[in-house]
């Protein structure tokens, strides 16, 4: 028989071994009092950020610009001459993607182990839920650390403290409020900045600021609500929260239009094998998408480190 390692009482931390004790009293087996089982969450999400694909057929995404028709002179056509057929084609910028990443996560569920652990008050479901619950977690996190990864390279690759701000950086938050204003602006008006191959204009409703929770809990938020003329909702449908992952440092922003960051899904499938000479069954969630950026959209990113620096000192003191 296979011996098991107990502890006799728990410490306030708890115990990583089963507390087997038998009572003074009534010499039976003291047992679990309450049970719960849980998948650990993904709390990690970037919304409204990306540009959605819905992938059906085919293996190749195509996405074309038509530049805007250039006016020239009108020069009448003289008396007896032929007026000018000639074709005057529109200039059209092109870009394709196909990087698609296949993945599967699993995990085994085994009912009859799942009913020799299961405590009075519990159920097998409850158990078998959780356990499931895993495969949703662990693809909803790594869909964010690949949009996460590809928004703060972004915000680096397209720093536009020269090209729009003569080479400075804000020096506060405030200053972090009116650049975020400035790049909105430059983002929505037609013009050929931000790394675009012709002029173009954004639809406010397609314009996105990506910025870290970081940066956010050192704003003063209703004024920069109040900045773009907009309500704090209204603010936050537009604004693409960062959260404090461990990985990011949350220093720099990304102003853009929504086209310029991709994500395509052609495959998000639940599928299952049921093992009976094993008694168990495999649970799969298979994806296949692409993650790109597409240079034929605006984006502009902005270096925060001085003005978070700034803001923190204020608010911060070395332990004595």
């Amino acid at each position: 028989m296979a011996k098991v390692e107990t502890v006799d009482i728990t410490t306030s931390a708890g115990a990583d071994k089963f507390p087997l004790n038998e009572n003074k009293f009534l010499k039976a087996v003291e047992t679990i009092a309450e049970q719960n089982f849980r998948a650990v969450p993904n709390t990690n999400k970037i919304e409204n950020g990306f540009y959605d694909y819905q992938v059906q057929e085919g293996a190749v995404i195509e996405e074309a610009i038509a530049k805007m028709a250039e006016g020239a002179a009108f020069a009448p056509t003289a008396a007896g001459a032929e007026p000018s057929f000639a074709p005057k084609d529109a200039t059209v910028y092109v870009k394709y993607f196909n990087d698609w990443e296949q993945k599967r996560w699993q995990v085994t569920k085994r009912d009859d182990e799942i009913r020799k652990v299961v405590a009075r008050g519990g159920t097998p479901e409850e158990i078998s839920s959780a356990i499931l619950g895993t495969l949703n977690e662990g693809e909803s996190n790594a869909d964010y650390s690949k949009m996460r990864a590809i928004i703060e390279a972004e915000a680096s690759a397209k720093d536009g403290s020269a090209a729009v701000f003569g080479g400075k950086v804000p020096a506060n938050m405030k200053g972090v409020a009116y650049c975020l204003r400035q790049l909105y602006n430059v983002v929505k008006a037609t013009n050929d900045k931000g790394g675009v191959p012709c002029a173009q204009g954004v639809a406010p409703s397609d314009v996105r600021v990506a910025i870290s929770e970081k940066a956010l809990n050192l704003m003063d938020v209703t004024e920069l609500a109040n900045l773009f003329n907009l309500s704090k909702e209204e603010l936050f449908g537009m604004l693409v929260v960062m959260p404090d992952d461990g990985a990011y440092s949350g220093d720099k922003c990304l102003v853009y239009d929504v086209r310029h960051l991709g994500r395509g899904t052609r495959l998000y499938e639940f599928m299952s094998d049921e093992v009976k000479a094993g008694r168990y069954t495999n649970f799969y969630l298979d994806t296949d998408r692409c993650y790109f950026t597409n240079e034929l959209f605006k984006a502009i990113g902005l270096d925060i480190s001085k003005a978070m620096a700034t803001a923190e000192g204020t608010l911060l003191a070395a332990k004595e």
